[in-house]
């Protein structure tokens, strides 16, 4: 990597100025096409799949409230997650752990009678 003169780093500075100041003088600046360079330091990407018809509909609550789509669903998440904070404690990760246990032993239960069902006489 080579070291920039002083000059390229003037040029650097004055272009990124003028950058900023054509950016302040329009009337009308697309702020989802702005990308402020301040990050918070431990913010990191987290990729998510979804169905497409759920990203539109995501998408279209965030322009009715007049923020980005990843903003808004940013939002959510922190919120719920906030949320499951507040409330968990021990007996409602027991209780969730137990119902977890029961959901899957019933779903064991009905694949075995499934198969019962396919192995009777006659089916």
């Amino acid at each position: 990597m080579t070291a920039k003169t002083d000059r390229e780093l003037a040029e650097l500075r004055a272009n990124n100025a003028l950058d900023a100041e054509a950016f302040e003088a329009d009337p009308n600046p697309d702020a989802v096409e702005y990308v402020a360079h301040q990050r918070r330091p431990h913010a990191q990407a987290y990729s998510l799949r979804m169905p497409p018809e759920r990203i539109e509909q995501l998408r279209a609550v965030a322009e009715a409230r007049g923020i980005d789509a990843s903003a808004l669903a940013r939002q959510w998440i922190i919120e719920r997650l906030d949320s499951a904070d507040r409330f968990r404690d021990g007996s409602t990760e027991r209780w969730e752990r137990d119902v977890r246990t029961t959901t899957k032993s019933l779903q064991d239960d009905a694949e075995h009678l499934r198969r019962l069902l396919d192995e009777r006489p006659g089916a």
